[in-house]
């Protein structure tokens, strides 16, 4: 799975889970995840880049999306499961994303996500 089929099954994940939060309608969640991706598709081969770097070429990777500390900032971060003790995340933060954040405040509230042969 490339990033792309990684994307799109990571925005089906991520619209179900914020249509059953109940927080937003589904028009204001699909255009939120659009800009959002459009931006992580930008920087995928940096963001790739520092992944190999951290962990190498491992299948699966583990991903959640917050809110940032600031106005229109998105918190990517990333983990290899197998090693949650032993090796630290990958944050990235994403800025110039849209103002209104239908995703979490805490990252304790955060959906883990599965990323798959990202690389």
């Amino acid at each position: 799975m490339g990033l792309f089929s990684w994307l799109s099954d990571l925005f089906n994940k991520a619209v179900n889970w914020l249509v059953a939060t109940g927080k937003w309608l589904k028009e204001k969640i699909v255009a939120f995840l659009n800009n959002l991706f459009d931006k992580l598709q930008k920087l995928w081969s940096t963001v790739s880049k520092a992944l190999k770097t951290a962990f190498g070429y491992i299948k699966t990777l583990y991903v959640i999306f917050y809110q940032g500390s600031i106005s229109g900032e998105t918190t990517m971060e990333i983990w290899n499961p197998n090693r949650v003790h032993e090796q630290a995340s990958q944050v990235f933060s994403l800025r110039q994303a849209p103002q209104e954040v239908p995703l979490p405040t805490y990252r304790s509230e955060a959906q883990v996500l599965i990323l798959e042969d990202w690389y």
